[in-house]
């Protein structure tokens, strides 16, 4: 029994010894020009979001363009001065197209999605309201100024056998509107 805890004690420490420790260096993410699609439409660019898992992208464009995107590079890795920067970020999904000054702050944002994962407010909302109704479909529209959206819109189709309906969504004003169309 001895030489049986002694061994585990040998192989736990021989085993701890040889570990080693690894240090990463943070890595900085900027405007690689070789490896983006980029349009250009004179002082408009395009990009074509290139995204890690689904939904990641439309889930909160503006949060996903800050994480992913620097102006200022971007800015200064072009030689002409523009007075402001359209650039429009783009997915299967949709596109958040997002203003910016001469000096690369944000000036505005407007964001339009289809067929996305709707918040849990949102879908709640649209239960309850419409017990024995399919969502046949949904599109997401919204703009604001700088990071803050001041105006978003859920349009949702659904679909009860014969029977269609639209409904418009506000989340910021929780106001419910159905539009039926026979």
């Amino acid at each position: 029994m001895k030489t049986l805890i002694f061994s585990l004690l040998l192989i736990a420490a021989t085993t701890f010894s040889q570990a080693q420790e690894i240090q990463l260096e943070e890595a900085k993410v900027g405007f690689a020009p070789l490896d983006s699609k980029v349009e250009r439409n004179g002082d408009e660019f395009s990009f074509k979001v290139a995204e890690t898992y689904t939904g990641e992208f439309t889930k909160d464009p503006i949060a996903f363009m800050k994480a992913n995107f620097d102006i200022k590079n971007f800015i200064a890795a072009h030689d002409e001065e523009w007075d402001s920067y359209a650039v429009t970020f783009s997915s299967s999904k949709g596109y958040l197209s997002a203003d910016f000054d001469k000096d690369g702050n944000l000036v505005s944002t407007f964001q339009k999605f289809k067929d996305i994962v709707l918040p849990l407010d949102v879908r709640r909302e649209v239960y309850m309201a419409n017990k024995g109704w399919t969502m046949t479909g949904n599109k997401y529209t919204a703009s604001g100024s700088g990071e803050i959206i001041q105006k978003e819109v859920y349009k949702i189709k659904l679909v009860n056998g014969n029977q269609k309906r639209t409904m418009k969504i506000d989340p910021r004003a929780s106001e419910t509107s159905v539009a039926i169309n026979e």
